[in-house]
């Protein structure tokens, strides 16, 4: 009689998961009847308002000088961009494992994504791989905190002040996380957030930048500067957007703010557990848990798959029999962007360099950990204890029946109400690839 649910058992998690997030109470709904009936939802025309309470607590909570509060993560990588002045010709590296947003952001700015490989052990960008990379149009590098593990924030600074470059941190998945005892966010030029809703920490839709210098202050909203010249002060017109966060999100972060350091330590404390239990598991391993890393934020909980540990099974079987217990699990953005048709297709005239092909660059390690090798959830399953316990038993059932496992193969008839309970699993990991 079959064990594992793959082939007709009694699934592990026989609800799966249980999501809690986002998390919220009456609080949030205080706050957003406060704004409406104060009449003042635009935070351009409130000064004092939710908004701007939210870039005094934020830039404290990241420990810097200034942050402004704009629309969206991708609103924030392209103002970050124009920030440092860079536009057309230049070029910014960026890693081949990121959200599609980081290099489309690059591109919508006027600039060029070159792409470069990842480090095996942490799945961050690799600062070899960066030096390598560097041109006389390069103008920055673009570091993501994937999935919100910092990268080497040591190595990146040394060669961004080697070669005179900028430092962007695409923090959009790593809110709370830290690199010896600084916020991610406060170590390079400047930084970019994200608070879509499955973020760490959320107001449905919003972004922030955050930075020390006063000369890299972008408006969000700006139709007009004052700039002196020789005959003295000018007023010029500029093309500008709006990019501004509205009271009503600003008021929902800003009560999100007041529960985000305490959810931070439960992830990081049950992330720490899960890394302790996956290394008692023969062909599991957390990622390289870095000393320098003294607070994990989690926006993905990643690991390595290795299927020669695993009799041969391919990683994809494995996540198949996993979902089938009741785990939802995907491969997040693993994927290396230049594979993606937006960049592999891409119309030479949408670039200012047009000697960069994005069908010839090859990442190997990138590749072969998205082929084979990563396992990854999102990080709501580390909000409580009994979900990390969960998975931990849905794996080692798996594991406990390798050899069923190995010998089922995606072609075995199953009865129709675990085809159900896997559909409606598998529709949940897909969400993973799409956050």
């Amino acid at each position: 009689m079959a064990k594992l649910a793959i082939n007709g058992g009694k699934p592990a998690v026989p609800k799966g998961i249980k999501r809690r997030w986002p998390i919220y109470d009456g609080a949030e709904k205080r706050a957003l009847i406060e704004v409406l009936e104060s009449g003042r939802w635009c935070s351009r025309l409130n000064p004092e308002g939710r908004v701007a309470e939210v870039e005094k607590e934020f830039a404290k909570l990241v420990g810097t000088k200034y942050c402004r509060a704009v629309s969206s993560g991708t609103t924030a990588l392209e103002l970050a961009i124009r920030a440092c002045d860079i536009g057309f010709g230049d070029e910014i590296i960026v890693p081949a494992v990121t959200f599609l947003a980081t290099a489309t952001s690059v591109i919508t700015s006027g600039a060029v994504p070159i792409f470069v490989d990842i480090d095996p052990e942490s799945y961050q960008i690799s600062p070899d791989a960066v030096e390598a990379a560097i041109t006389e149009r390069t103008r920055a590098i673009l570091p993501v905190h994937y999935g919100g593990y910092p990268a080497d924030m040591d190595r990146i600074t040394e060669i961004a002040n080697k070669h005179d470059l900028f430092v962007i941190e695409d923090s959009a998945e790593a809110h709370g996380t830290e690199w010896r005892g600084r916020k991610v966010g406060s170590i390079g030029n400047i930084a970019c957030f994200s608070f879509q809703m499955g973020k760490p920490l959320t107001c449905g839709e919003g972004g922030a930048i955050t930075y020390d210098e006063e000369a890299l202050d972008v408006d969000t909203f700006s139709l007009t500067r004052t700039m002196k010249t020789p005959r003295g002060e000018k007023t010029c017109y500029l093309p500008t957007g709006n990019w501004r966060m509205s009271e009503f999100a600003g008021a929902v972060l800003l009560v999100q703010l007041s529960r985000f350091k305490e959810q931070t330590e439960i992830r990081h404390q049950n992330g720490e557990y899960f890394a302790r239990e996956l290394e008692k598991i023969e062909g599991l391993s957390p990622l390289k848990r870095d000393p320098r890393i003294t607070k994990q934020g989690y926006f993905f909980y990643l690991f390595k798959y290795d299927s020669a540990k695993w009799n041969g099974i391919h990683r994809n079987h494995f996540m198949e029999a996993l979902r089938a217990e009741g785990v939802a699990c995907g491969t997040a953005h693993n994927e290396p962007l230049y594979q993606n048709p937006i960049f592999r297709d891409i119309k030479k005239s949408y670039l200012t360099v047009p000697d960069v092909d994005y069908a010839s660059f090859h990442c190997p390690e990138a590749e072969r950990i998205h082929e084979n090798e990563v396992v990854a959830m999102l990080n709501h399953v580390l909000m409580e204890r009994k979900s990390v316990d969960q998975i931990l038993e849905a794996i080692h059932k798996l594991r406990d029946n390798i050899d069923e496992l190995k010998s089922s193969g995606s072609e075995v008839k199953r009865n129709s109400r675990t085809r159900g309970l896997r559909s409606l699993v598998q529709r949940v990991a897909n969400n993973i690839a799409q956050v």
